[in-house]
């Protein structure tokens, strides 16, 4: 029996949630009993350590025994709550009566008040109407029952004081028990007249119940002649409103797309339309994976480049181990596929993700894949609409890659010399400009050397002018990769000259560069028809502040250094130093 709301038909004439709540308010409540088990041991701790003296001049108990037997209750009652112990009601009681029986016995030996008392009190009130509560149901015999256990504990607790107490102190601590006791069955009184009640209003509630359960049963029979014409019109309006739904979709994504469009055409920057379109799928469809991989590109990104959007840690970290592969596989087929069900079994970066399709999309230039883009769904039907949108969205971001290729390749031709495609002087110089105010500002070291081929108009005469152009580009390009290996720059400086940077190197650090560039360079055989060729250079190096103080000084000074080497030799690494920018 019980009232049906006319919406949801929700019974709440429960009663056993009723008494569920009541008891709620007296089940274990782990916080209190910690402060009130630790208030006790602090006590009888500061008590065993003198801090807090007993005024009782032949104490009849030890304060370490208190101390330890509270600390043993403590643990069992924290390890019995934690193992849910305390979920069976038979455990709960026998615990809590073991508690009480212990308690009782402490204070029956404490042969005078002192400072212990109130916190062992007032654990002992707690668990007493705790005992007399949890579980009973409310049941009079059984509250009457254990009211019984209590007044027995109390009285033999009394009896046991009498040995450790003079009359006077043992009439005082009978009329605690008294007020104890008093206090416990008061509570206990309040808890049961509070169920009463609420039993009361559950009676009435039900009769009222009764009388709304026949008008809606009257109501009933109008609503379904009413949901039998509301169906029609829900399944007209559900109808319309997907329609306006797929029509405002549409509209977002043009409207993202054009948005999309226009960012790209503004910037020449791969990363960020990366970024930009991954933001706007996301936003748009919603995935749960969208990323974007573009492989090694000497315009685009030199070492490659995958950006992943998604929730899965998981999957973000495996499919930058799996990119390669999949780009493999793009570059096989260059077709838009989608996967579901079983066929997601050769995506490893899925792992137990709850992903249940996959579309796969080449990026393509040219006829030529440089990369793919991938979105994933907990969805299998994700993808039955609006794949034209995805593909949108490619054929812009290839416009924009085309675009951006272009201008890097105008920007590589302006910055780059022609034969050995190193910086050239005016962009080195520019960067060289910048490194150097970096090194100021910073108050960091720079080295810097210059270097040219030793006697390479004999070269040139010997072999031509062409053999002469390979000799140059073999010594440009050995110098490049030590360059970029340790965070360097080099430019072709003149003819045969070369200059390399190093930010952020000191003499020692550049000195131990420059010496395995010059030993691979004298070793490097230059082929050119049916000549070996073999070359040296001589490399000066400086840095600041360590050897040269003025950074505007600091080509110089490495040239200087140069041409000591070269009168001296030649085939050296010189350092210099202010003798031979004394000498010059």
């Amino acid at each position: 029996m019980g009232y049906l709301d006319s919406d949801n038909k929700t019974d709440i004439t429960d009663d056993q949630g009723i008494h569920d709540k009541i008891n709620s308010s007296i089940i274990y409540s782990p916080i209190f009993h910690r402060i009130i088990y630790i208030s006790c041991i602090l006590c009888s701790l500061f008590i065993a350590l003198g801090k807090i003296s007993n005024e009782s001049k032949n104490p009849s108990f030890n304060a370490y025994e208190v101390l330890v037997v509270l600390a043993v209750l403590f643990v069992i009652d924290f390890f019995l709550y934690r193992m849910n112990y305390f979920m069976s009601t038979k455990v709960f009681l026998i615990f809590r009566l073991c508690e009480i029986i212990i308690l009782e016995l402490i204070i029956a030996v404490i042969a005078n008040i002192n400072i212990m008392i109130m916190p062992l009190c007032a654990m002992i009130f707690l668990w007493e109407t705790e005992y007399i509560l949890y579980g009973s149901d409310f049941i009079k015999d059984n509250i009457f029952t254990r009211r019984i256990v209590i007044i027995i504990l109390a009285v033999g607790s009394c009896a046991l004081g009498v040995n450790y107490r003079e009359d006077l102190i043992w009439a005082c601590f009978i009329i605690l028990h008294i007020v104890m006791v008093f206090g416990v069955f008061t509570m206990v009184d309040m808890v049961v007249e509070i169920n009463d009640k609420n039993e009361k209003k559950i009676f009435r509630l039900s009769n009222e119940v009764a009388d709304i359960q026949d008008a809606n049963e009257k109501l009933i029979e109008y609503q379904e002649k009413i949901e039998s014409i509301n169906e029609e019109i829900n399944y007209q309006r559900i109808e319309m409103k997907r329609t306006n739904n797929e029509l405002e979709q549409v509209n977002k994504e043009v409207e993202a797309q054009a948005e999309v469009m226009k960012y790209m055409s503004s910037t020449f920057s791969v990363k960020k339309c990366i970024d930009v379109l991954t933001d706007s799928i996301i936003e748009m469809r919603q995935p749960k994976l969208c990323a974007i991989y573009t492989a090694p590109d000497d315009f685009i990104d030199k070492y490659g480049n995958i950006t992943i959007k998604t929730n899965y840690t998981s999957i973000e970290r495996r499919l930058k181990e799996d990119a390669g592969d999949i780009f493999n596989s793009v570059k096989e087929h260059k077709n838009t596929r989608i996967y579901v069900k079983n066929e997601l079994e050769q995506f490893a970066f899925i792992g137990n993700a709850n992903i249940n399709s996959v579309a796969l999309f080449p990026l393509i230039e040219d006829d030529n894949a440089y990369g793919f883009m991938i979105v994933a769904s907990d969805r299998e039907d994700f993808f039955d609409k609006g794949i034209a949108y995805y593909e949108g969205c490619i054929a812009e971001f290839n416009i924009s890659v085309k675009n951006s290729r272009l201008y890097l390749m105008m920007q590589d031709m302006a910055h780059k010399d022609g034969l050995t495609h190193i910086n050239n002087r005016m962009y080195f110089m520019q960067l060289f400009e910048t490194a150097v105010n970096n090194a100021k500002k910073e108050k960091t070291p720079i080295s810097v050397a210059l270097y040219d081929i030793d006697k390479f108009k004999s070269v040139n005469d010997t072999y031509g002018h062409l053999a002469g152009d390979e000799v140059i580009k073999m010594v440009a390009s050995i110098g490049a990769k030590y360059a970029e290996e340790n965070d360097g720059f080099v430019g072709r400086y003149g003819g045969e000259e070369f200059l390399i940077v190093f930010p952020d190197k000191d003499k020692k650090q550049a000195l131990s560069i420059l010496e395995a560039m010059h030993e691979e360079i004298k070793n490097t055989v230059v082929r050119y028809e049916e000549y070996n060729i073999n070359i040296n250079v001589c490399i000066g190096l400086t840095s600041y502040p360590e050897i040269c103080n003025e950074p505007a000084l600091l080509i110089n000074r490495a040239d200087m250094a140069m041409y000591y080497g070269k009168e001296h030799g030649r085939g050296r690494l010189v350092i210099d130093s202010p003798e031979i920018a004394q000498e010059e």
